[in-house]
């Protein structure tokens, strides 16, 4: 709608001070002239500033020009909230682009069921819904999630879904606990990352929290889980055929997150490895590609999945024990030659940073580890899954091997440790600790380039799947162990003796 004209009296262009002598006929000339109403528009309403006759010209023309810069701001506001709006109705995400098709040939997506409604599936138990496509332009909003009305979409990229797709999108950002704290960055990256693509999103966030969600409130069959379940798994199908279009480190992700809940919420740990060991496939094969960060979060949540899986078998072999005896004797060996007063003079955080006052003790240590889950909270920890042991195993080994490889070099050693510091207090981890949060840390290996080697993180796996093999008293024995070499320590019980008790159990 237009504003009316703000107009000052016609007589304006001349505003000197009525003199005494002016004439009355004069005088009443020029209080008479009032603004006409417009005629090109008859229906507009027009707005009137009147002011006290009495006025001297200044006062008048001061007392218009407030009004008017007031409606001009008015004005403004109305015009600045109505271009943030069409902004963010014009996002697009880069999977939803259409070349050649505006907003008007968006389509919408699809809603599932309600939970007292039936559900059609298809052939591999997925709903016969249609699902996103490259091809479907859906335009990206802001809303308000339907859990709280005054939080906003985090990431302000989430695609147009229904209000459940918000509300389950809502769980992930601001319910999961399920580890030992919130873990926003671990959370925040594999969001961002998983939304490369819409099947990514849809096995990684969608289906997850639907099942997550079932499981807390104790709805096993709710039909959420039947769509969203069913919907991700009918499009990695496809993508696995080549039926739906999908780059490999996308497919992987997807893979990657319905390993996770065929371990957590299904235990079907055959299907769990399936899907991982896909994963792994296309992350393996990739040749002649750019190391990107989505890449990076992809390998990293793969292989988190793969340390926080349960164990594969029920006791260790002869190879396999010979492996952790290896690995110990070289951490003894490494030891006795970072003990040595050179060395040290080198570098003293070798020895500080791993004492029982560092940041670094209580990850490594034993123990007790306070939750760091607020009360509130603790509902949302999902029961059952040792994460806190298993992380803190599988960083025991990480650093152990990271120092072997850095062994000869006191520089490199420096190096890794003051950074490994550094980003340890930019996550804020020295005053929260949480320890999936640190093994998440380390597997970014956000370090200077001649200091990574991402094979370490895999030798890390295969350590960790044999330690999983072990009796709750040998996987003591072997933590404890490792975590008296950092401190540059002998332990109690040795290597030897380890060695002697595992021996007994071996079949």
């Amino acid at each position: 709608m237009e504003s009316a004209a703000l107009r000052a009296p016609s007589g304006s262009r001349k505003h000197s001070a009525p003199s005494s002598n002016a004439t009355p006929s004069a005088k009443q000339s020029r209080t008479k002239r009032r603004p006409a109403v417009s005629q090109e528009k008859p229906g507009q309403t027009q707005a009137f500033f009147f002011v006290e006759q009495g006025s001297s010209t200044r006062e008048k023309r001061a007392h218009v020009m407030r009004h008017h810069i007031q409606e001009k701001r008015r004005q403004s506001r109305l015009a600045n909230n109505a271009d943030k709006q069409s902004a963010r109705c014009s996002r697009y995400l880069p999977w939803q682009k259409n070349e050649g098709k505006d907003d008007a040939g968006a389509s919408p997506t699809t809603s599932p069921p309600q939970s007292t409604s039936p559900v059609t599936t298809g052939p591999v138990g997925a709903p016969s819904a249609a699902v996103y496509t490259p091809s479907q332009p859906v335009p990206v909003s802001s809303p308000k999630t339907m859990l709280s009305a005054s939080r906003m979409d985090p990431f302000r990229t989430l695609p147009m879904v229904d209000q459940r797709g918000y509300e389950l999108a809502d769980y992930w950002t601001s319910k999961l606990t399920y580890w030992s704290g919130p873990n926003p960055h671990m959370k925040t990256v594999v969001f961002q990352t998983a939304m490369r693509h819409p099947v990514s999103f849809q096995a990684v966030i969608l289906a997850y929290c639907a099942r997550w969600k079932a499981r807390l409130y104790n709805c096993p069959e709710d039909p959420e889980i039947v769509f969203y379940v069913g919907q991700a798994k009918q499009t990695v199908e496809q993508a696995l055929r080549g039926a739906q279009p999908m780059d490999e480190e996308s497919l992987a992700m997807a893979l990657t997150g319905l390993s996770l809940q065929e371990e957590r919420f299904s235990n079907n740990r055959k299907k769990a490895d399936e899907y991982a060991d896909r994963a792994l496939q296309l992350l393996r094969l990739r040749t002649g590609y750019n190391v990107t960060v989505s890449s990076v979060t992809i390998e990293v949540f793969l292989l988190y999945v793969r340390y926080i899986m349960f164990p594969r078998g029920s006791s260790i072999d002869a190879d396999g024990a010979r492996w952790l005896v290896s690995f110990l004797r070289s951490a003894e060996q490494m030891m006795s030659e970072h003990s040595r007063p050179s060395f040290l003079s080198l570098v003293p955080q070798r020895h500080s940073f791993f004492q029982i006052e560092s940041p670094l003790y209580r990850f490594l240590s034993s123990g007790p580890h306070p939750s760091q889950v607020p009360n509130s909270s603790r509902m949302y920890v999902i029961q059952n899954a040792p994460t806190q042991e298993i992380c803190r195993t599988a960083a025991l080994i990480y650093i152990t091997t990271t120092l072997w490889d850095h062994r000869e070099s006191p520089n490199k050693t420096a190096r890794y440790l003051n950074q490994l510091m550094a980003k340890l207090e930019e996550r804020s981890l020295d005053r929260y600790p949480m320890c999936e949060s640190f093994v998440w840390m380390l597997l970014e290996e956000n370090y200077d380039a001649d200091l990574k080697d991402p094979e370490r993180a895999w030798l890390t796996g295969e350590l960790l799947k044999r330690h999983k093999l072990l009796s709750p008293e040998l996987q003591f024995y072997f933590n404890e162990i490792l975590l008296s070499f950092l401190m540059l320590n002998r332990p109690l019980k040795g290597v030897d003796f380890f060695e002697k008790e595992l021996h007994r159990v071996i079949p």
